[in-house]
């Protein structure tokens, strides 16, 4: 006789063999016996399908779970837009289901907070108004940049070079770039002209914080705010507006209540952002709207500029001085996206991501402006953030290599 005992859907079935005792007949293991085996199996298989911890942000708030490699990997599917980070590291969910399981202590779900070619990219430093940053740049961007600052001067390799010469150099050779304003002088006088793109929950709160900062340190300025939605009532709580202003253009609404600051003028463009031509009289632009056209004109700009999001509790600071392969990376093709998460309001949560990323807008904003009248001070960097969870980490620089094709084209031009 055997008896076979079903177990767990998660535990195999286990055979029990029935002995025979002194008297010839057939005894089942006792209880404590059954004790010892079903944990054994337990054991074996905890071993199997480990599990760790995993810290989820979704719509409801927020909630930490033990979970396996594979309920991981099916939750990051489901949920679909997320972001990976495990141990601080940010993953795919291939590189998800290649992990140590073991080895892991934490993973991070986080909603996506909205994220090359095959070229050979050198790191190019570069110098001007806003200060030195270093930007990983093809050869055709590093000359189009030469093209653009016509009155900079260019360095390859410690060597004076002009932007012929550059478009004509080996680019696999090149170790590092340079470009520095001519030593001939000159400076930066008048009031700034600051164009903020959105005016909802970043661009209210934005504009909340650096009227009165930038009034106060007598950084003349003219903001204008631009967008071109109205107040609607599921605005409120999470945007600088109240039930008087429902119905009213944001940028309207905003304009009457900041043009009291001395030395401030709130100029309001109740249009959206769709051509290039309409960041002609700007000296530098923020983006802090939901949409990835109008972020996609202004990372193509020429000018300085700020690049401001949030989901939940979750936000980032992009500016033009960041990677170009990491700004790629964290700016895909993609639906329009709400600082609120989707269901989050009807389950009565609202998250404050908008409010932090507004206020590293603003100290951004007005170091720049400091900056630019000759204050010696510094912006702050590109970053990632969770409230909740902490610092996450910006994906890589990527080191691009050259097609079989562009290689060839390269040896042709270095003949």
């Amino acid at each position: 006789m055997v008896f076979v005992i079903p177990t767990k859907l998660s535990m195999p079935e286990v055979t029990i063999h029935p002995s025979k005792g002194a008297d010839g007949q057939m005894k089942i293991p006792g209880e404590e016996t059954m004790k010892k085996i079903n944990m054994k199996t337990k054991n074996e298989n905890k071993k199997q399908d480990p599990t760790t911890t995993v810290l989820v942000a979704d719509k409801s708030g927020h909630s930490t779970l033990q979970l396996t490699k594979q309920e991981t990997i099916s939750m990051v599917e489901e949920q679909g837009n997320s972001w990976v980070f495990a141990d601080g590291r940010m993953l795919d969910v291939a590189g998800l289901g290649e992990a140590d399981w073991d080895a892991i202590g934490t993973v991070q779900l986080v909603p996506g907070l909205v994220g090359g070619d095959d070229e050979i990219r050198v790191a190019v430093q570069i110098a001007n108004h806003t200060g030195h940053s270093t930007v990983m740049m093809t050869q055709s961007e590093a000359v189009a940049k030469a093209i653009d600052t016509a009155n900079s001067w260019i360095f390859i390799d410690g060597q004076m070079v002009d932007a012929a010469l550059l478009a004509a150099a080996d680019w696999a050779q090149v170790k590092t770039m340079q470009i520095m304003p001519q030593l001939i002088g000159g400076a930066h006088g008048g009031s700034q002209n600051i164009l903020i793109v959105g005016a909802g929950g970043i661009g209210s709160t934005l504009l909340d914080l650096l009227a009165p900062a930038a009034s106060r340190c007598n950084l003349n300025c003219r903001i204008t705010m631009m967008d071109d939605d109205l107040v609607e009532a599921n605005n409120l709580g999470h945007q600088r507006f109240g039930k008087s202003e429902v119905g009213l253009l944001k940028v309207d609404a905003l304009g009457q209540r900041h043009n009291a600051h001395p030395g401030i003028e709130v100029v309001t463009c109740g249009e959206a952002l769709r051509e290039t031509e309409q960041l002609a009289d700007y000296d530098v632009v923020v983006v802090a709207v939901d949409r990835p056209e109008p972020r996609a004109l202004v990372h193509n700009s020429d000018k300085p500029w700020l690049d401001l999001r949030c989901r939940g509790d979750g936000w980032m600071l992009l500016d033009s001085n960041t990677d170009s392969t990491i700004i790629s990376q964290l700016s895909p093709p993609h639906e329009p996206t709400s600082c609120q998460l989707k269901g989050a309001l009807e389950a009565g949560n609202i998250e404050f991501g908008f409010a932090a990323v507004a206020a590293a807008g603003a100290q951004w904003l007005l170091q720049h402006m400091r900056m630019v009248t000759g204050a010696t001070t510094t912006t702050p960097m590109a970053q990632m953030n969770s409230l909740t969870m902490g610092p996450l980490p910006l994906p890589a620089p990527m080191t691009l290599r050259p097609s079989s094709a562009q290689t060839s084209q390269s040896s042709e031009v270095s003949a």
